[in-house]
């Protein structure tokens, strides 16, 4: 008696379930193009400030206006919600600079060689693991820091930055006009939601040709 197994191949990609600068730099090191970007945590979870968002605490209190006009400053990035976890490279790349704040503890860019031109991901609020500091090659999906703990503030800022690395590339906010030597927002910033979006592998839909085999 012949026995037949149902072979049917699929595969998917996985969802995603101020500051003294110590170290930042052009970094030329070699690593393999960014084809695809994926989430640097499992899950995401909007916390209180998205892209363009009034630069304030949960609580509402202002972390920065300009100075003549007092216009508060707005979000680079996207904040996510978490615990104290392990974060992802968001592509392949290398680092490109790290920096650490005694209020917003690390930050963290990543410098990826896309088809498109050279990309930063932004992560503050990160502490760096062993191993990887300016110049290590990352891969996407590859632990590189963690979580800083921020007590009942803790969570993650995700920014992406279109360009080559400037001192313009650390900041978390942006006037909303040129104000005290700083550009305007957006600047190269991007909506991190939408870029990332945009850049994900593609879904795999399973084969409607399936065959049978074995004996």
């Amino acid at each position: 008696m012949i026995a037949a197994a149902l072979v049917c191949m699929s595969w998917a990609f996985m969802p995603p379930a101020a500051a003294a600068a110590n170290a930042s730099a052009e970094v030329h090191a070699a690593a393999a193009p960014a084809d695809y970007f994926s989430y640097p945590l499992p899950t995401w979870q909007p916390h209180c400030l998205g892209f363009g968002s009034q630069w304030r605490l949960c609580n509402g209190t202002v972390l920065r206006r300009c100075s003549a006009t007092g216009a508060i400053w707005l979000h680079t990035g996207v904040d996510i919600t978490t615990g104290i976890q392990p974060v992802a490279a968001a592509a392949n790349g290398v680092i490109a600079g790290y920096t650490v704040d005694p209020t917003f503890k690390g930050g963290m860019l990543i410098r990826h060689n896309t088809a498109q031109g050279v990309v930063l991901t932004q992560y503050w609020h990160v502490w760096p693991r062993r191993g990887f500091g300016v110049g290590a090659v990352v891969t996407r999906g590859q632990v590189f820091a963690d979580v800083a703990d921020m007590g009942s503030r803790t969570h993650l800022h995700f920014g992406v930055y279109i360009g080559n690395f400037t001192a313009t590339s650390w900041r978390g906010a942006l006037p909303p006009g040129a104000c005290d030597g700083f550009p305007a927002f957006p600047n190269r910033f991007v909506n991190p939601n939408e870029f990332m979006q945009a850049h994900l592998q593609p879904q795999a839909s399973p084969s409607p040709f399936c065959h049978r085999a074995g004996s």
